[in-house]
């Protein structure tokens, strides 16, 4: 058993120095999330002395804990991953995982995505059409943009992620009749439009939620959707366009080193690799590669990084998160956690409008308009 702390923002670290700041948020995100992950691996490791999965199921985390931003409160988003045929010991399987890990960590949401067991077929073969319900949606854009398997043991390594994941990776790139990965059309746009569904689904679903659960919890839940869930967005959007930007099959190689080719694969062994990497830490990596301008790059870094790690240091604080949980809507004025979430989050927006658009506003109104509610 590896129990190694990772270090996730390798890359953040480099604009924080360039930017002549300090962005403690990021490093206590990586230690409480390695602390978490030590806990849970403890917690597993206590239930028996026989193999606790099966060589076709793996445990795989989601949410906060993916991103590696676990911080004080946050839930475990968890889920038995299955790709092989019915076992009725999956079931037993997933029972004693969620027993021993809610002893230690606080328990996936009551939405019911998380906390039990998710199959392959449905997350690999339906992909758009009626049967793609908003759950499958959910879990295939999750499994790409922030998700890690935990590997309890050598003999339960990460195959089973990476085969669904490479499978689902598959259909977007080589099912997309638009995608020319020999010619000018390299943005893999059936990829590029399921993760817009998915971000603007989000969005529709806040409404709903708001409605179904009269108000609850919608404070927090603006704010993720501010942030965190409007980082993956971005993280994906980056990797689409690096795909035209700098395509891993010309001269140059990607982020990754991938060497050059005339298929598909290497964009799909590209976009495994992103789907292995924090969103944070991919969004740096994609704005030092290619936002040349240094001062441009500096601003774009300071705004989006530095109201992140605002964002972080205000989740590790059990007053501010509980007081966005009790917030209701008429209570908002005057509350200063929410007011900070506001301020924060539009510099974020800001940084994200600059570095995608170029420019924070447009003296055209129509264009202004665009940049605020089609964009960032």
């Amino acid at each position: 058993m590896n129990n190694t702390a990772p270090v996730p923002f390798k890359t953040v670290e480099n604009p924080a120095e360039f930017c002549g700041c300090h962005w403690h948020g990021f490093q206590l995100a990586a230690r409480e999330t390695a602390l978490a992950e030590k806990s849970l691996r403890r917690a597993l490791s206590k239930i028996s002395e026989k193999r606790l999965l099966d060589s076709d199921s793996s445990l795989v985390v989601f949410g906060s804990f993916a991103r590696h931003e676990m911080l004080k409160g946050s839930d475990c988003d968890w889920a038995l991953l299955i790709d092989g045929v019915v076992n009725i010991q999956h079931g037993t399987q997933a029972r004693e995982l969620a027993a021993a890990i809610q002893k230690v960590l606080p328990a996936p949401g009551a939405a019911g995505a998380f906390g039990n067991m998710i199959f392959s077929h449905e997350l690999v073969h339906v992909i758009g059409g009626t049967a793609d319900s908003n759950k499958n949606l959910t879990i295939r854009m999750l499994l790409l943009l922030e998700s890690r398997p935990i590997n309890l043991s050598p003999a339960n390594a990460s195959h089973v992620w990476n085969n669904i994941v490479s499978n689902i990776l598959e259909r977007y790139f080589e099912e997309d009749v638009h995608f020319s990965p020999k010619g000018k059309h390299r943005v893999p746009r059936f990829l590029l439009n399921d993760l817009t569904r998915y971000w603007r689904t989000i969005c529709v679903d806040y409404a709903a939620k708001y409605r179904q659960q009269d108000g609850k919890k919608w404070a927090l839940r603006n704010a993720k959707m501010r942030f965190s869930r409007k980082l993956l967005y971005a993280a994906g959007l980056a990797f689409c366009l690096s795909c035209e930007i700098d395509p891993p099959n010309n001269i140059h190689r990607d982020l990754f080193g991938l060497h050059q080719d005339q298929t598909a694969e290497p964009f799909i062994e590209s976009a495994l690799r992103f789907a292995s990497t924090p969103p944070l830490e991919y969004l740096g990596r994609f704005i030092e590669a290619y936002i040349k301008n240094p001062q441009r790059r500096r601003k774009i870094a300071k705004k989006i990084f530095g109201s992140y790690n605002q964002w972080l240091l205000l989740m590790n604080d059990p007053h501010a998160r509980t007081s966005l949980e009790n917030l209701r809507h008429g209570e908002v004025k005057g509350n200063m956690y929410f007011e900070r979430v506001r301020k924060d989050s539009s510099v974020f927006a800001s940084g994200l409008r600059e570095l995608f658009f170029n420019r924070d506003k447009d003296a055209d109104p129509i264009a202004n308009l665009s940049l605020n509610y089609v964009g960032f």
